[in-house]
């Protein structure tokens, strides 16, 4: 897609597709009619499960849409409801809405708040309690990454915020569109694995905790992701990311 002859980059194009969506609201006050618009991309659309279960499968753990459909709605279902899966959905459907409460007050997520997150989300699962901050080397740890030692984890934590770049080159992120930031959160969040286990997951959140605060749909996970995370967090920090940029627009109803 061009504009007055210049090719856009995807992250324009989202940024065209929130726009058209206001003008849907043509007869509103700009200012309602953009809130009208932030409401939308922040409203539970029904696939809240979906989107935790991808969650899941991107750390390995086999899980179909209909089973978290089924913890999510609290219906009987084929998971157990003492299965490490059930309880992880069950935390999961808890932090999905501590992401869109915290956006909704305005709030860029921070690193306590990945631990608030991660906490949320381990919740019933017995080994996690007070064993939320990793002690030694993660669980899930990515061949070839040397991560910081457990000791240095709360300062860490202490300086990931919006006013520190979390932990950017500050000349680098601010010349980045939001959505190429959130990526850049995500990537120094999972390079920090502040956690024993699950902290792609829980940088996952962190990143859609950025979308949203930024206006943006949530970013869910898709067959394949597993190798190309794997990739990313073993190499050099993204400056953009196709395929995630592609599955916004596409979440908007514009077609790539």
């Amino acid at each position: 897609m061009s504009l007055d002859g210049k090719q856009l980059s995807l992250p324009e194009r989202i940024d065209l597709a929130l726009v058209g969506r206001m003008l849907r609201f043509a007869d509103h006050e700009p200012l309602a009619a953009a809130q009208r618009v932030l409401d939308g991309v922040r409203r539970p659309d029904g696939v809240d499960s979906h989107l935790a279960a991808s969650l899941l499968r991107l750390r390995g753990l086999v899980l179909d849409n209909d089973d978290a459909a089924d913890v999510f709605a609290g219906r009987a279902g084929r998971l157990s409801a003492l299965s490490q899966e059930h309880r992880l959905l069950r935390g999961l459907r808890d932090c999905l809405a501590m992401v869109r409460s915290r956006a909704v007050a305005g709030t860029p997520p921070d690193g306590w708040f990945g631990v608030e997150l991660f906490r949320t989300m381990t919740a019933e699962l017995p080994r996690f309690r007070n064993n939320d901050l990793r002690r030694g080397p993660p669980w899930d740890a990515q061949l070839y990454v040397s991560y910081p030692a457990a000791e240095q984890l709360n300062g860490l934590l202490d300086t990931f915020d919006m006013r520190r770049c979390y932990r950017d080159l500050p000349i680098v992120f601010h010349a980045l569109h939001p959505i190429r930031q959130a990526f850049r959160v995500f990537w120094r969040f999972a390079r920090i694995a502040p956690f024993p286990d699950f902290n792609v997951v829980i940088g996952w959140l962190v990143m859609n905790a950025w979308l949203q605060a930024k206006g943006f749909p949530m970013l869910a996970s898709e067959p394949g992701d597993t190798l190309l995370v794997a990739r990313l967090i073993g190499g050099p920090p993204p400056t953009r990311i196709v395929q995630f940029e592609a599955r916004l627009l596409a979440a908007l109803g514009e077609a790539a």
